[in-house]
């Protein structure tokens, strides 16, 4: 396998809090560049520093690794198979990122929110439909927190949804509110909104 660079580790490493650094180390150990040569294994720019947990985080907007073959994955721990998925929903490629945001929709991990919701404020209908289906996941407590903590996230994640809307989906969705990822950013300000009533 061809190591990815230091810069890049470290770009990786400062997406996830610090207490499960050693794991991302481990778990950027079986990724590859997805091409040869000088290019970029991980974007410079991130999706907005949020707030986990107290900790500022920097999640990469894409990153152009390539995925390891199931077979090598048996001797990562499921927090490392968690951590690739996560790395992995960051992925240049469409058809990755669905498959790592399922996974990722398993866990109540702490740090997993801004992954799977960047996600609903892109572009591709498929992903969001995913997350749309695991709706019940999105009422757990570490997605209220993260709402709560992080308004600019989610200000910037409508603004999104309603761009890519009106671009690629509004023949297929003429009103807004009919959008499946309005739908979800709408509950969470909903979900914001009864919290500061209470």
């Amino acid at each position: 396998m061809d190591q990815i660079t230091q810069e890049a580790r470290l770009r990786i490493r400062h997406a996830f809090p610090a207490v499960v650094w050693p794991d991302v180390d481990v778990a950027c150990l079986y990724l590859d560049p997805l091409y040869e040569g000088p290019t970029w294994l991980v974007s410079p720019d991130s999706i907005n520093p949020i707030l986990v947990n107290g900790e500022q985080l920097n999640i990469p907007y894409r990153v152009y690794l390539r995925e390891p073959a199931p077979a090598h994955l048996s001797a990562l721990t499921d927090m490392q198979q968690l951590i690739l998925s996560a790395i992995l929903s960051r992925s240049s490629n469409g058809f990755v990122r669905e498959k790592s945001v399922g996974e990722l929709l398993r866990s109540d991990e702490a740090w997993i929110p801004p992954f799977v919701l960047q996600l609903v404020g892109e572009y591709v209908l498929e992903i969001i439909r995913v997350v749309e289906e695991h709706s019940e996941v999105l009422k757990g407590s570490q997605y209220r927190r993260f709402a709560i903590d992080n308004p600019a996230f989610f200000q910037l994640l409508k603004q999104r949804i309603i761009s890519y809307w009106n671009c690629y989906y509004r023949t297929t969705f003429p009103r807004l509110t009919d959008y499946p990822g309005f739908q979800i950013a709408e509950f969470f300000d909903e979900m914001v909104l009864s919290q500061r009533n209470t």
